[in-house]
């Protein structure tokens, strides 16, 4: 599904099939990697039904991010999906922390793990790298 103008989706927050099928497609839309905004023009982070109004930007958000869990805390890579060179870079080191031992899971748009990982996939939205925990 691909936008040709930027899509208003607007829904009345006391008919509660409005706002479900409303959650459903903005989800949708977050999912497929485009930017969502309120009316105010800030970005849209979490569903709340009293809005009754989000812009769906034409453009898809193209910049993804790796985040790789430490002693320190977390590391972040961030890359492009259509520069060729940041995905490969993203991709290398996404190969170096599995031989390492960490376990991969893409998380989706409400900072949720979805589903674990064995393969780096250059459009998911966010990936998580969790390193090996010592059982004792």
């Amino acid at each position: 599904m691909e936008l040709v103008m930027d899509r208003r989706i607007v829904w009345d927050k006391c008919r509660i099939k409005e706002v479900e099928e409303a959650k459903k497609r903005i989800l949708e839309f977050k999912r497929q990697g485009y930017l969502i905004l309120k009316p105010d023009g800030s970005v849209f982070e979490r569903f709340n039904s009293t809005l009754e109004e989000v812009i769906v930007k034409t453009q898809r958000v193209k910049k993804k991010i790796m985040k790789i869990l430490t002693e320190n805390g977390d590391e972040r890579l961030v890359w492009d999906m259509d520069n060729g060179q940041e995905a490969k870079e993203a991709k290398k080191k996404f190969m170096e922390l599995i031989r390492r031992g960490y376990k991969a899971y893409s998380v989706d748009h409400q900072g949720k793990k979805n589903r674990k990982i064995e393969e780096f996939d250059v459009e998911a939205e966010e990936i998580l790298m969790v390193p090996e925990t010592v059982q004792g």
